[in-house]
């Protein structure tokens, strides 16, 4: 029976010693307490706030933001923000943000966003003092991935719709 004892003593020494020399990062149960999205109507990002727990030892963690389908709706403003004359360009294209969050006692709260910047926008052919502006954005086909799952949130329009 010592014998027995004995051999399990060694053998889940031998698990744990493994376990530490590896460095690795053991995930309890890892689950979303908040995940919340929305779109910023100022700038017309996609925000995603979020807090998750049971993700173990890790120190940190790189959340990937991918849409799959954004649609945006351009003009061209003057030196004081207003719209010129024309009619608004729309146009789509894809594109995905990675943010590295701290992880402290097995969870992490942040904010992850994909703004207009990281996509290929329309072009409403502003000419000399004008600006591009954004009038409008559709996000489909968006998801987060956490390294560990991969979760679909919801596909959110703001502002003029995309023709």
């Amino acid at each position: 029976m010592n014998e027995i004892i004995m051999r399990r003593v060694k053998n889940f020494a031998l698990l744990t010693a493994l376990m530490c020399a590896g460095g690795m990062a053991w995930a309890e149960s890892p689950h979303y307490i908040k995940l919340d999205e929305s779109i910023n109507t100022s700038t017309f990002c996609y925000v995603v706030d979020l807090k998750e727990a049971g993700l173990g030892t890790a120190t940190s963690i790189t959340y990937t933001l991918n849409v799959t389908t954004a649609c945006f709706v351009a003009g061209c403003a003057n030196k004081n923000g207003k719209l010129v004359q024309g009619t608004p360009k729309s146009g789509t294209s894809s594109a995905a943000s990675q943010t590295t969050l701290p992880v402290r006692n097995g969870q992490t709260t942040g904010t992850i966003s994909l703004c207009p910047e990281a996509f290929n926008l329309p072009d409403p052919g502003c000419t000399g003092s004008q600006v591009l502006k954004i009038l409008g954005a559709t996000y489909t086909g968006v998801s987060l991935n956490d390294g560990i799952s991969v979760e679909n949130l919801q596909d959110l329009s703001a502002g003029i719709a995309c023709q």
